[in-house]
């Protein structure tokens, strides 16, 4: 399972999901982990939007960890910005 790590603020974790939506195939699992507790609320709510899913969320005490999925309909990657 890859694992993804955000060490900073919001622009990181965007360029994070960027890249899980990039790398993983339909189906395929991996894990965002981050000291930022504000990372699952944020990847819940965007998860649905960029074909991922949210499987399991733990959180500890200095560390959460959330697995994803990407979407078996996962919506493609926009090459240009339509006008």
């Amino acid at each position: 399972m890859k694992t993804y790590e955000i060490k900073g603020p919001c622009p990181e974790l965007a360029a994070v999901l960027a890249k899980a939506v990039a790398e993983l195939s339909p189906g395929e699992e991996a894990k965002i982990v981050s000291r930022w507790r504000y990372v699952v609320h944020d990847v819940k709510n965007t998860a649905g939007y960029i074909g991922l899913e949210v499987v399991d969320v733990r959180e500890g005490p200095s560390l959460v960890e959330i697995v994803i999925r990407k979407s078996a309909q996962a919506p493609p990657l926009s090459q240009g910005r339509e006008t």
